[in-house]
């Protein structure tokens, strides 16, 4: 259909709201509540513009003005582009070139200023906020009213984690509606009416999931990180675009970084991977960045103990560590949350020493066959999810399968990015709760969303479902109906599931697959496990793996949390490359510092086999080093050439055993399905905890925000720096 903004016209396609309209055709318009990924209600009244269309006539024709031009006839008053229709042949007016909208957009601004205090300066959201900025252009520029504003709660605890300023809170209801459309949990409303309205939760605060996101699309300052508060301005800050490596969905992230420390961790849109959201755990959960790292090599002295040294001197110990023990009975072990050139480096190391004991922990089977994608998962017409708890395993995931459940309706792209109002977006929508079938041995978060659920064992659940003979559980009778009729099925396989499984159930399940048409997502185990295993970094034949560390002569070990009763060195000389102290760290002869995933540039394979890139966040962490250039150092105290030098060097090999290069990937990612998977279940299960591991540091941040808080409250002038028995993080000295 053909429509004119301003005088421009442009194609669009049938159903376009006026104010993606407007953008498409290089204009602008002002809006708060209206957001890509929510249901436009048209709550604030900004984006108003004069509108109008053609009138056929009793002969089906357009009526022509004296020109012989369809006559435009407007509607009377402006109307909100977010909630209205562009239709064909319809003019839309914006201030640009009508007097009428620029007064009646100021008018609104004006209203919006009304009881908004002015605390720009202590403001979190200074120099990032929406208000701010469209009050700069479109507002009058001073107020008219001199009474004195609402007052209301400043400081209010939403949770832990997240603030609310009651007094900056413009009621746009983007919170209300993301809670309701987004993780299907309608825990935060408005209370009471007219100028007395605010928003509140039921008793006992937000749930902890996905609640971190309503901070990012606030639009002011009303909803802060409780975690990165008080912690600095937005010009301050050292914003890295970058990949979040805590699990295997690979959200795209901005990490801000001041001063060397790790602050704040925001949401960055990827359409294909994780829209606009992400978990708490990545938003919140990235404390251990900064807090007691390891800056400098540890070696153990005479007496026992772990005493700082020089690199050189840590690498004259693995010298004569490693001097009595044959290169290739050393066992070269990765967490999974390596990049696919550290991978790469490692493997090639391996090689160079003749050893078959490499491996990366955790890890769990993968299964042949096209992986769906999360773009497949939010528009499959049937998702079975068996021994998965994704809020633990891959929470995104939950997000794009409570999307399948709502009608699989993804926002339009135009030439100005993701459509700001889709109008097939409705407020609470409906859940098609017989699309999802939900299996495991207890309850989860997405239970409650599933019409078919039943409690058993995953591994036999799995056995049963793809098994040729009826099963006696109706439910899982029903859940085999569901996939095996449906167009475009998705089964998902969480760790319960695949570490009880065998070869043959394995096979069985790519068979049915095969047969049935299903797509199935076999949940890795790490934010990069698909990857490594892709590159062969498993246990060769005749070689040793995590499981054996504890008979191994000689290990090293990198960045890999110890399985609940695994040994944590080998029996010999033992080299950990880690970011902290932990268990391994403590026991081992000689202790490496390395950088975490906030720090590393690189590339890494989520849980859908999509190459996504890393960036570096400006942190300071001493001497630490990524594993590229702590292999270097194990090759030169083994006495042989690493094999691959540099970040360059690490992209080509990865190029070689992947098929795909690497150093350009495009802003999205690229899905490369890996050309060969491990498809054996891992020795020792692994039960993933996202949550238990990231968000137990909350308390890290109370003294100092308390303080900032009661220095506000008091009306006292805050002081350049914060007291020094006020630390900023607990232990630390800033």
């Amino acid at each position: 259909m053909k429509v004119t903004v301003d005088g421009v016209d442009i194609d669009l396609p049938a159903g376009t709201s006026a104010i993606d309209a407007v953008f498409q055709a290089g204009g602008d318009v002002p809006y708060f509540c209206a957001h890509p990924y929510l249901s436009p209600v048209g709550a604030c009244r900004m984006c108003l513009v004069e509108s109008g269309s053609p009138r056929k006539g009793k002969d089906g024709t357009f009526e022509l003005d004296e020109n012989g031009q369809p006559k435009i006839f407007y509607f009377p008053k402006p109307m909100a582009a977010c909630t209205m229709q562009a239709t064909e042949g319809m003019h839309i007016k914006t201030a640009r070139t009508s007097e009428v909208v620029a007064k009646s957009q100021a008018g609104m601004m004006e209203f919006t200023l009304l009881n908004h205090p002015l605390d720009c300066p202590t403001c979190d959201k200074g120099g990032a906020c929406e208000l701010q900025d469209r009050a700069f252009e479109y507002g009058y520029g001073a107020s008219r009213f001199g009474f004195d504003r609402r007052h209301a709660d400043k400081h209010y605890p939403l949770s832990d984690f997240v603030i609310l300023d009651q007094e900056r809170c413009i009621h746009c209801k983007r919170c209300v509606r993301y809670f309701e459309e987004v993780p299907g949990q309608e825990v935060l409303d408005f209370i009471e009416r007219g100028g007395h309205t605010f928003i509140d939760t039921e008793e006992g605060g937000l749930p902890t999931g996905f609640s971190g996101n309503i901070t990012d699309i606030c639009p002011v300052g009303a909803l802060l990180d409780n975690v990165a508060r008080f912690r600095g301005r937005n010009w301050e800050y050292e914003h890295t675009p970058t990949t979040c490596t805590l699990c295997p969905v690979g959200c795209s992230i901005t990490a801000d970084a001041r001063n060397g420390r790790l602050e704040r961790v925001v949401a960055r849109e990827n359409r294909d991977v994780n829209e606009m959201w992400i978990c708490d755990a990545g938003r919140f959960g990235h404390v251990f960045a900064t807090e007691d790292r390891l800056t400098t090599p540890l070696v153990r002295d005479e007496d026992g103990a772990l005493v700082p040294a020089t690199w050189d001197e840590a690498i004259a110990a693995m010298t004569r560590g490693f001097a009595g023990v044959n290169s290739a009975d050393v066992l070269l072990l990765t967490g999974a949350d390596a990049t696919l050139e550290e991978g790469a480096a490692l493997h090639t190391l391996a090689q160079t020493l003749g050893t078959a004991s490499v491996d990366h922990w955790p890890r769990q089977p993968g299964l042949s066959g096209r992986t769906p994608t999360l773009t497949d998962i939010a528009t499959a017409d049937a998702v079975a999810v068996i021994g998965a708890d994704l809020m633990q395993e891959a929470p995104v995931v939950q997000l794009r399968i409570l999307e399948m459940l709502r009608g699989g309706l993804l926002p339009a792209e135009f030439l100005h990015g993701t459509a700001i109002a889709d109008l097939r977006l409705v407020e609470r929508p409906a859940r098609k709760r017989e699309k999802l079938a939900v299996i495991g041995e207890t309850d989860t978060e997405l239970t409650r969303f599933a019409r078919i659920q039943t409690r058993m064992n995953p591994a036999e659940a799995l056995r049963g479902l793809v098994s040729t003979r009826a099963h006696p559980d109706p439910m899982l009778v029903a859940a085999t109906d569901l996939l095996t009729s449906a167009e475009r099925g998705v089964l998902i396989l969480g760790a319960a599931a695949l570490q009880g499984a065998d070869a043959a159930t394995l096979r069985a399940v790519e068979a049915f697959a095969e047969r049935s048409g299903t797509r199935v997502l076999a949940l890795p185990a790490g934010a990069n496990s698909l990857g490594l295993g892709a590159l062969g970094l498993v246990p060769q034949p005749g070689g040793r793996g995590y499981a054996d560390l504890g008979n191994a002569p000689a290990a090293f070990i990198s960045r890999l949390n110890p399985a609940a009763g695994a040994a944590l060195r080998a029996r010999g000389f033992t080299v950990v490359h880690d970011t902290h102290l932990n268990a391994a760290a403590q026991q081992a002869d000689v202790v490496l510092p390395a950088v975490t995933g906030y720090e590393k540039r690189g590339t890494t394979m989520n849980l859908e086999g999509r190459l996504l890139p890393l960036q570096p966040a400006a942190l300071h962490a001493g001497e630490s080093v990524d594993l590229l250039r702590a292999l270097t150092a194990l090759a030169e105290a083994l006495g042989v050439k690493a094999g691959v030098r540099g970040l360059k060097g690490a992209q080509a090999r990865v190029a070689e055993l992947l098929g795909t290069p690497v150093e350009a990937l495009p802003e999205r990612g690229m899905v490369v399905p890996p050309a060969r998977r491990f498809g054996a279940p891992a020795p020792l299960a692994h039960t993933p905890q996202l949550w238990t591991a990231r968000m137990t540091r909350k308390d890290r941040v109370a003294p100092w925000v308390a303080h900032i808080q009661t220095l506000v409250e008091s009306e006292w002038t805050l002081p350049m720096h914060a007291p020094s028995s006020v630390p900023l993080r607990a232990g630390g000295d800033d």
